[in-house]
């Protein structure tokens, strides 16, 4: 059987794990320019709220308070997709991290009269240690496992096992071929046009007509439908990326030196975290600037520069000395920049990471010492919020408008 755990609307669920008066609000999530809504709790979505509106069409039920908006908080989001993704990974032999709120558990070896309970623990740890309500959903295959889950999220129960045929076939009924992993708006179009509504329309086709129509993957879509796990995620087991990197557009086109560095300080000790969460080291750090592409009579450009860091790191300290250093050569005075981010990359296995020839003894253990350091600061950064140690150069003086990935309420102004 396989297990799908879904974080119920979790960037709001976030929210409202540090701040429980948002408790049966209207509250939305907007993106990183407080441009559109990305995230809608279940009042917000009776509200009439839509998934990618524009912000300014609902600012007049903002300001009135009917609607709570709030700025995304990704650096929050993040630590506690860490702590509720380990809480997966207790109760499953083998996880799959799909994405930020989601996660197939495989349960090979586990008895199917145990995944009810499994599932009841895991809903139970993730609202009383973190306050993030979830949905666990098991199957035989992965496709499956995403219909029970959608099935009690919308029946409001926290588990549910399928391992009936004839249960599935009912359940598979009620659910529009839209609701398919996998299936987009302009495929469950062409659908609807061939007479296919319901995702049991699409499982009662014969495997050759679907072959022919859809190829491949719906192939495949049509057997994990019949219970076998066949789409194959082994491209999201790989703990080590390539590259790491963060980004960000402000909201508005900014020429101060300060203001920027620190941006690049807080871009760095990101990436740096990331980094030490996958157990990697780094050999080169980039940076990039961008002008507004929009406004063109103010110039564009795009400056970037790397350096080659004398040995791999993982250390925050190193790493931001290095991008400002790579900063503080590509920065142009005068030219308004609207966008900027950090990359790391040459990244290796902590593990592997060996010293240079004539690297001596006491530099050896520095590092050592230097990565115990780094993991306290990480031990005490773990919660919700803001990190509560950060490098000078990460603060500065803030600039009108900005909002530095943490969490604010969002308001318009009254004229």
């Amino acid at each position: 059987m396989v297990g799908l755990v879904d974080c119920n609307n979790f960037f709001v669920s976030c929210e409202r794990s540090r701040n429980p008066a948002l408790e049966g609000r209207a509250v939305v999530v907007l993106s990183n320019n407080d441009g559109c809504v990305v995230a809608r709790s279940n009042e917000a979505k009776r509200a009439g709220i839509l998934m990618g509106q524009p912000a300014f069409q609902i600012k007049d039920r903002i300001n009135t308070g009917e609607i709570i908006a709030l700025s995304g908080n990704h650096l929050l989001y993040r630590e506690i997709s860490n702590r509720i993704h380990s809480i997966f990974r207790s109760y499953a032999p083998k996880t799959l991290d799909y994405s930020v709120d989601e996660a197939f558990l495989l349960m090979d070896g586990v008895p199917h009269s145990c995944l009810k309970e499994i599932g009841e623990e895991i809903y139970r740890r993730c609202w009383n240690e973190m306050h993030i309500p979830v949905t666990v959903g098991f199957a035989p295959s992965k496709t499956l496992a995403k219909i029970v889950t959608e099935s009690c999220k919308k029946a409001r129960r926290p588990v549910g096992v399928l391992n009936d045929a004839g249960k599935a076939r009912e359940v598979m009924s009620r659910m529009p071929i839209a609701d398919l992993w996998g299936i987009g708006r302009r495929l469950s179009k062409r659908l609807y046009a061939m007479g296919v509504f319901s995702i049991a329309d699409f499982a009662d086709r014969e495997l050759s007509w679907v072959r022919s129509e859809f190829g491949v993957n719906g192939e495949r879509s049509w057997r994990e439908l019949h219970g076998e796990d066949c789409i194959d995620l082994s491209h999201v087991e790989h703990e080590l990326q390539d590259s790491v990197s963060e980004s960000r557009t402000f909201p508005e086109d900014v020429s101060d030196y300060d203001w920027i560095r620190a941006r690049i300080a807080i871009y760095a000790a990101d990436c740096s975290r990331k980094l030490r969460a996958m157990k990697g080291e780094c050999g080169l750090v980039g940076v990039m600037l961008q002008t507004n592409r929009f406004h063109l009579e103010r110039g564009n450009a795009r400056p970037e520069g790397v350096v080659q860091l004398a040995s791999h790191t993982s250390d925050t300290v190193e790493i931001c000395s290095a991008a400002i250093s790579v900063f503080d050569r590509i920065f142009i005075p005068g030219i308004l920049f609207k966008r900027a981010g950090v990359w790391l990359s040459e990244i290796v296995p902590r593990i592997s990471e060996t010293p240079s020839l004539f690297e001596s003894e006491n530099s050896i253990r520095h590092k050592a010492s230097r990565r115990f350091l780094m993991n306290a600061v990480d031990n005490i950064n773990i919660g919700p919020g803001t990190p509560v140690i950060k490098l000078a150069s990460q603060i500065t003086q803030g600039h009108p408008g900005h909002n530095d990935g943490y969490s604010s309420t969002f308001q318009y102004p009254k004229n």
